[in-house]
């Protein structure tokens, strides 16, 4: 089995962060993923996921994101996907994620 790894960076942009995810979000990863988020929501800004190098999403990574937005949402922040690639934006659109969470196309 390979070895899947998730990159996450943050970045300020304006009143928002940016975390930037690169890698796998699976079984593996996602406490990683939820941990960054849920610190960086905690005081409750605007994040913004960008998740243009995210090359690996299963359904461990699809609820990982829902329960992220709720916990985003319940400390009074807003939480937003941003450019995933064409397999991640399909994979957000035949969920329903897509219609919960607000997705920012590529470009």
């Amino acid at each position: 089995m390979p070895n899947r790894s998730l990159s996450l960076s943050t970045s300020p942009a304006g009143h928002d962060t940016v975390v930037t995810a690169a890698g796998s979000l699976d079984i593996a990863t996602v406490a990683a993923f939820e941990e960054a988020v849920s610190r960086l929501t905690a005081d409750g800004g605007n994040l913004v996921v960008d998740l243009s190098g995210l090359v690996v999403c299963d359904s461990a990574g699809l609820g990982c994101i829902v329960r992220s937005h709720r916990r985003a949402h319940a400390a009074g922040s807003t939480l937003q996907l941003r450019a995933p690639r064409p397999h991640v934006a399909d994979l957000l659109a035949m969920s329903g994620i897509s219609k919960i969470i607000g997705v920012i196309p590529a470009g």
